[in-house]
């Protein structure tokens, strides 16, 4: 059995019928993540996304909410280092542990 079919058995019993499709979405940004820091790259801001994609990296990694952590992309305002929220086109997802 493959990754992703096991991510699809464990965490999508959890999920309804309304957000599988969603969840089959977020198998694709969970692949394009492979080889790089996030679990999950590049999914477009809102906030269900925002929701599903935590809840998602908290079954995979069997840990609290706490250690999951969230970079918004998009374009940077003039004033500041790091993309903000209101600005962002989309998001990573990223596990750190504390």
């Amino acid at each position: 059995m493959s990754l992703t079919e096991l991510l699809i058995v464990s965490v999508g019993q959890v999920l309804d019928k309304k957000e599988i499709m969603k969840f089959d979405e977020l198998i694709e940004h969970y692949e394009r993540a492979i080889g790089f820091n996030s679990t999950v790259k590049g999914v477009p801001m809102s906030e269900e996304n925002l929701e599903l994609c935590k809840k998602f990296v908290t079954d995979i990694h069997d840990c609290p909410r706490q250690d999951v952590r969230i970079m918004y992309r998009g374009p940077r305002t003039s004033t500041s280092y790091a993309t903000l929220r209101k600005d962002a086109r989309s998001f990573d997802v990223y596990y750190r542990p504390r």
